[in-house]
């Protein structure tokens, strides 16, 4: 039994056919995606097209991320207060703006977590954040760590969401995160994912990870225009992918430029987050890389 298991592609098509293409041989019995098909990179509809495509051949199973909960809460349409703000917002206006309703409807039908059954081996608990919670980190702190192994009562748990490759065990429970297709933050930047060979009533995980093919993103990114929707928030996906050093996230990006906007304003309400905050965040980073 093999199980291929791929998180957080984040709009990133050429990672993803990468990843699908390395499986192609490997035996594959199901697939199971957990979630965050839009985010960073443009290919959203070349994306979507090779899910759908996949699940008419192979089994799949598919779970909701954080980014298909903005697009079902509709962050992503018109609000012209926010027009200022497109380093919040711009991708989340991109993605609103690159799926059709069969994928606001397919977003609308996934669970965030699900028991995946094989008869003869232990069930596995597969989630984006956490089972309880989809933006989530549980695994990274412990409280939350041991609230939810003992929810869960579960031999397995697989989550995706912090975009890093992670295997810990609580108690008898094995917590494995696989990485990210599309914007891992593990050094160096590649496209990551796992497979899990079931053998002898257990699991054992494969973690993968492929060489990026830097130049083609680069030049996907820069044609696709991303550079004007989402300013810094684009800049930064290119330094995570060609000079990371696993430091940052995007998500630690939005809370460094949300502490300068309090400091300088006395308040900051997201997504109101002015682009001279994620300038000055942009120029620390590049002082420290």
């Amino acid at each position: 039994m093999n199980i291929a298991v791929l998180s957080d592609i984040h709009g990133n098509h050429i990672a993803l056919e990468e990843c699908l293409d390395y499986l192609k041989d490997k035996d594959i019995d199901f697939y199971c995606f957990l979630g965050d098909y839009t985010g960073e990179f443009p290919g959203i509809e070349k994306t979507m097209k090779i899910l759908y495509n996949l699940r008419k051949k192979k089994q799949c199973y598919f779970l909701r991320g954080n980014k298909e909960n903005y697009q079902l809460d509709e962050l992503g349409k018109a609000y012209p207060e926010w027009d200022d703000y497109p380093s919040t917002i711009g991708l989340l206006r991109y993605a609103n703006q690159h799926l059709t309703k069969e994928d606001v409807e397919f977003f609308n039908s996934l669970p965030i977590s699900m028991t995946v059954e094989n008869e003869g081996f232990p069930d596995i608990v597969i989630c984006h954040g956490s089972p309880r919670k989809v933006n989530e980190n549980f695994a990274i702190h412990q409280q939350s760590l041991n609230e939810v192994v003992a929810e869960t009562n579960a031999d397995y748990i697989i989550c995706g969401h912090t975009h890093s490759k992670m295997e810990t065990l609580c108690g008898t429970t094995h917590i494995w995160n696989p990485g990210s297709v599309g914007v891992s933050i593990d050094s160096p930047y590649q496209y990551r994912f796992m497979i899990l060979h079931g053998y002898d009533g257990a699991w054992t995980p494969e973690f993968i990870a492929l060489e990026a093919d830097i130049e083609y993103l680069l030049f996907e990114l820069h044609k696709s225009g991303l550079f004007e929707v989402a300013p810094y928030w684009t800049r930064f996906t290119e330094l995570l992918i060609t000079d990371k050093n696993g430091e940052f996230t995007h998500g630690s990006m939005l809370s460094r430029a949300m502490e300068i906007c309090y400091k300088e304003n006395g308040e900051c309400e997201w997504p109101k987050i002015p682009e001279e905050c994620y300038a000055k965040v942009f120029e620390e980073l590049l002082n420290f890389t």
